[in-house]
């Protein structure tokens, strides 16, 4: 055998294409741990868009439409891989921060909103901006403003590092400490304890939030509430919808990006509540039939930043493994609607452009 001299060069191994993994068949499947009783689905409702993701999307939709492209937008418009992915094929650029887009770009604001340091840097940068901050967030935003004002410490249950969180936390950060879970609630260090108020991030989980809120009061029992909740209306109901299937399901599937607070979330709760399985997948290929042995009973639902499309494609597939049937359980009607940010109303007017002025479901507006 010869020897490879000092200047040969040794073989290249190229990777193989990757290919399309075989679905194993509904019968393999079967097969493999029956299913007794009937197969069916549980699709809970609501799920899928909140009004400020709708009014958000919209918000680049619109902008894209009127200013043409590119339209910058600060971090993901919304939390979901589906929709961003749809922007940037028309023209929408995604950046982390201000200093990134052109001097005199048009740059939007995030549904998660952004802490007043974002706002000045775009300002100082001569951008001109569309705040597609969601409505609910920003009564957060005005309650830290006020909390502060006022000289009391914030508590702020949430996940740093969650742009929802910097942002909030940037409107008082001298007056606020950010709680991320139960175990930060026991050790909490804090100046008075009689000058005490908590707010959350919107897309928390409801029953975990009020753990904490309750280790809190046991701790510091002068500690106020916000004058309203602040876990939004969506994601109360999403989390509410999937509690009342999860005790009858031998699988859940959430549909929904791993970077959606919200989405992981409805993962947790599924479990908590009594399903056997639960999974989140960004589309309906991610699903691996493996999940379906011995299942009789799915639940689907969808985050609050979830295009419905993409649950029905989950139940197509669904229906090729003998889910054909499908029941919506109802749990809540929601019939919110937000206007447009009031940056793009003024340019909707006088472009005449009177197509769509709100987001959401329904048909009354309600800020």
């Amino acid at each position: 055998m010869g020897h490879m001299s000092a200047t040969s060069t040794a073989p290249v191994s190229l990777p193989l294409p990757s290919v399309p993994r075989r679905r194993r068949s509904p019968e393999e499947i079967d097969a493999a741990v029956p299913v007794t009783g009937p197969k069916r689905v549980l699709l809970a409702a609501p799920r899928g868009y909140c009004a400020g993701v709708d009014r958000a999307v919209i918000a680049v939709e619109k902008a894209l439409e009127h200013h043409g492209a590119p339209v910058y937008v600060r971090k993901q418009i919304v939390h979901n891989r589906h929709v961003v992915s749809t922007l940037e094929e028309r023209g929408a650029i995604f950046v982390d921060e201000t200093d990134e887009v052109p001097e005199g770009a048009l740059v939007v604001f995030s549904a998660h909103g952004v802490s007043p340091a974002v706002v000045q840097s775009a300002e100082d940068r001569g951008l001109r901006t569309i705040d597609a901050t969601c409505p609910l967030v920003t009564k957060v935003h005005r309650e830290a403003v006020r909390f502060a004002k006022a000289d009391n410490e914030i508590l702020l249950i949430g996940h740093e590092g969650h742009e929802e969180v910097e942002g909030t936390y940037g409107e008082a950060p001298e007056h606020t400490t950010i709680v991320n879970n139960p175990a930060e609630a026991r050790t909490v260090q804090v100046r008075d304890p009689d000058k005490l108020i908590w707010l959350s991030q919107t897309t928390l989980s409801v029953d975990e939030t009020m753990e904490i809120v309750s280790i809190l009061r046991e701790r510091f029992p002068n500690l106020q509430d916000p004058p309203s909740d602040d876990i939004c209306y969506a994601t109360s109901n999403r989390q509410a919808a999937i509690k009342k299937i999860a005790p009858q399901t031998d699988l859940v599937i959430v549909v929904g990006s791993a970077n959606s607070s919200n989405s992981v979330r409805l993962v947790e709760v599924a479990l908590e509540y009594g399903a056997k399985a639960a999974h989140r997948v960004d589309y309906a290929n991610e699903i691996d039939e493996s999940w379906f042995e011995g299942a009789a009973t799915v639940g689907v639902t969808s985050g609050a930043s979830v295009p419905e499309v993409l649950v029905r494609e989950v139940l197509v597939l669904l229906a090729e493994y003998g889910y054909g049937q499908v029941d919506e359980v109802v749990t809540a009607e929601e019939d919110i609607l937000f206007s447009l940010p009031k940056e793009l109303r003024t340019t909707l007017k006088e472009k005449g452009d009177s197509s769509r002025g709100l987001g959401g479901r329904g048909t009354r507006p309600t800020r």
